[in-house]
C-alpha cells in the first residue's frame, strides 16, 4: 500500500472504524458442507496467489462454488492475472479516496451470501477490511490483527514468522473439524 499517503489510509481506517458491518446471519459452517464458500487476498502477493489457485482447485472437489477476490496493488490489473469464473479482482482503479473498492466486481461480490468467507492476508490490508466489512457471509474467518480481528467469527492466531502457508494450513484444519 506504498502509494497511498499514510494520512490517506488513516482517514481510511477512522471512517471504517466508524461504519456499520453488514447485517448478517452469523452461523457456524463445515466446508465440508458449505455450498459457496469466497476467499479474499493479496493478489500483489506472487505466493499468495499461487497458493489460492491451489485451494480452490482443491476446494471444488467438494462442489463447492468458489469465488476468489484479489487485490492487486496496482492500478492495471498485470498480464498474468485473468479474471474467472473462480477468480476476480480489485485493482487501486476500483478504489474512492477511502480507499473503499467500488465497481461491479465488489458490488457482485458483497451482495453474494456466501456461507464462508476466508481472508487469507497476513498483514492489514485496508482494502480487504473493506471487503470484509461489507460482506454478508454467514461465517467468516481470517488471522488475529489487531485491526480488524472483530470481524471474523473464527480468528487464527500466528507466530510473527509464520505467513500465508501457515495460515491456511490452520485455516483449513478448522473449517473441517468445526460442527455445525
Amino acid at each position: 500500500m506504498g502509494y497511498f499517503s499514510n494520512i490517506q489510509i488513516k482517514i481510511a481506517r477512522f471512517l471504517l472504524s466508524k461504519s456499520k458491518p453488514a447485517e448478517r446471519e452469523i452461523q457456524v459452517v463445515n466446508i465440508k458442507n458449505a455450498k459457496t464458500l469466497a476467499i479474499v487476498y493479496n493478489a500483489s502477493n506472487e505466493e499468495a496467489t499461487n497458493l489460492v489457485k491451489r485451494y480452490v482447485k482443491f476446494l471444488k472437489e467438494y462442489k463447492t462454488k468458489v469465488l476468489a477476490l484479489g487485490y492487486v496493488d496496482e492500478k492495471e490489473l498485470p498480464r498474468d492475472l485473468n479474471p474467472s469464473l473462480e477468480f476476480d479482482y480489485v485493482t487501486k482503479k476500483e478504489l474512492n479516496f477511502q480507499l473503499e473498492p467500488t465497481g461491479t466486481v465488489v458490488n457482485n461480490f458483497v451482495s453474494e451470501k456466501f456461507d464462508i468467507l476466508i481472508d487469507l492476508s497476513v498483514e492489514d490490508n485496508i482494502v480487504l477490511q473493506h471487503l470484509v466489512t461489507k460482506s454478508t457471509a454467514k461465517f467468516k474467518v481470517g488471522a488475529k490483527r489487531s485491526l480488524y480481528a472483530s470481524l471474523f467469527d473464527l480468528t487464527i492466531v500466528l507466530k510473527p514468522e509464520e505467513g500465508i502457508r501457515q495460515l491456511m494450513k490452520n485455516i483449513d484444519r478448522y473449517l473441517h473439524v468445526i460442527k455445525n
